[in-house]
């Protein structure tokens, strides 16, 4: 049996959570294109008990979440595409999007831990590119009066949080050693803003407010 983390365990507890309260509250943004992130947060659940569960049996899960977050930034992608209005910021999500499917498929072709982590920082950058491109469009419109009840705002703010966190830690473990319980202890504090901000959006937002 595998020594697991009491911080794997929080974390699913945090996920867990954020499933069950954007299911609740379902009927806030169920005819919006937000509808898509009740599945998400779902499948990010199964996907992190299933890596629990190899963890505490000893088997590899690098597999599991090296599919998990291209599929992950596969799905940002694709929902900022159906909520970003401007024509040029959709043709710009689809050139990213063949970028970093072009950038998957190359690290892949030469798998080793730091083209993984190339993928994930190229992924990352480019979804901080359209959070703030759906920010842009959201100041630029009658919205901004109402902008906190606005699940997409929350999502946007939440990932944006996440990833400024997360991008640097990833170039300081290429200097300095920041892994082990410190590492866990951040990435756990990274999670809460992520899902606490997620929470707070399913709660906060208004059904009249979630519609592009």
């Amino acid at each position: 049996m595998g020594d697991v983390s009491y911080i794997s365990y929080v974390l699913s507890a945090i996920e867990l959570l954020a499933s069950i309260v954007a299911t609740l509250h379902f009927r806030k943004y169920q005819f919006s294109t937000e509808k898509w992130f009740l599945y998400f947060l779902w499948y990010t659940f199964l996907i992190d008990t299933t890596g629990l569960i190899l963890k505490i049996f000893s088997l590899s899960s690098f597999w599991l979440y090296n599919i998990f977050t291209i599929s992950s930034f596969l799905f940002f992608y694709f929902w900022y595409y159906t909520v970003l209005q401007s024509k040029r910021f959709k043709n710009l999500v689809r050139l990213l999007t063949l970028f970093y499917l072009i950038t998957v498929l190359l690290t892949n072709a030469f798998e080793t831990l730091s083209n993984q982590g190339y993928a994930f920082f190229i992924g990352a950058i480019f979804l901080l590119l359209l959070i703030l491109m759906h920010f842009n469009q959201l100041l630029n419109s009658n919205e901004v009066v109402i902008i906190k009840y606005k699940l997409s705002f929350w999502i946007s703010t939440a990932l944006l949080l996440f990833y400024i966190g997360i991008l640097p830690l990833m170039l300081l473990g290429k200097y300095i050693d920041v892994k082990g319980e410190y590492f866990n202890v951040i990435l756990l504090s990274l999670n809460v803003i992520l899902y606490g901000c997620y929470i707070i959006g399913f709660i906060w937002t208004k059904q009249k407010y979630n519609r592009f």
